[in-house]
């Protein structure tokens, strides 16, 4: 891996306050929130929990939690960049700029409910974080983890959509120390730190049809794209390729899926 793996997520890789990256967010979360809402649902979360959204993005999973936990609970949405969820509003949620390789726990803590998306994928220190976050459960208190998970792009059918999609998963590897790989072992993270009641479920949507998931990669493409051409992984025909394939409507294919991964803190 390349020396630049030490920047992280927001340093001009992704992130970002860009309207580009609003819709990134947004597109992101119309794919994935109904599969974490549904997952967060049927593991039980109630009125009167207090809960960790980390890495919380543009806050729509931190929105549903404090609909859900109401006036008795509350929702602590963190991040390293807040600036998409400085427009919040909304009742029992307090947003907290919040670096979670090194800052102490919030002071909500300890918590029923620890929840993090897209996040420790992305962070060479995962395993130190996430005996940090198991941590900072109470005790019978749930952790739900969400990565990125590479491994149905080697089987597409479309060469260079294929190419392309490995490129993003390549850049995100040598510039902040993405694993892809990482969520192909759910849930033994969660069972090596003796967590119990543990499970796993995987989310693979279709991309294609100019639907949400293919406006999310087309913008993550987009934006990672210098980057990709910086480290020679594909040629610009590749990506200009791969573009059209996700604007086209005719067009299907996987992607990465997501791994989802739960455990409960031992009462």
């Amino acid at each position: 891996m390349s020396g630049q793996q030490e920047l992280r997520y927001t340093d001009d890789v992704l992130g970002g306050p860009e309207a580009a990256e609003r819709a990134r967010l947004g597109a992101m979360a119309t794919v994935c929130d109904p599969t974490s809402v549904r997952v967060l649902d049927e593991l039980g979360v109630a009125a009167g929990w207090r809960c960790l959204e980390v890495g919380a993005g543009s806050g729509s999973i931190a929105v549903w939690l404090a609909e859900r936990v109401a006036a008795a609970g509350q929702v602590v949405a963190t991040d390293i960049d807040t600036g998409h969820l400085t427009d919040l509003t909304v009742p029992h949620l307090t947003v907290l700029r919040h670096d979670i390789t090194r800052d102490p726990a919030p002071d909500a803590a300890p918590f029923d409910l620890i929840h993090a998306r897209f996040v420790l994928e992305h962070l060479p220190e995962r395993e130190g974080v996430l005996d940090r976050l198991a941590s900072w459960l109470r005790p019978g208190g749930l952790i739900v983890i969400e990565s990125i998970a590479g491994f149905p792009l080697g089987s597409s059918p479309h060469p260079q959509f294929g190419r392309a999609m490995g490129a993003i998963d390549q850049v995100l590897a040598k510039t902040i120390g993405t694993d892809s790989t990482w969520a192909r072992r759910f849930p033994g993270p969660l069972v090596d730190r003796n967590l119990v009641d543990v499970g796993t479920t995987v989310h693979l949507p279709t991309t294609g049809g100019a639907n949400a998931s293919a406006l999310c990669w087309s913008l993550t493409l987009t934006r990672l794209r210098t980057r990709i051409r910086e480290f020679d992984l594909v040629s610009d025909d590749t990506l200009d390729e791969a573009l059209e394939l996700l604007a086209d409507p005719a067009f299907f294919d996987l992607a990465f899926a997501t791994a989802i991964a739960w455990g409960r803190r031992p009462a």
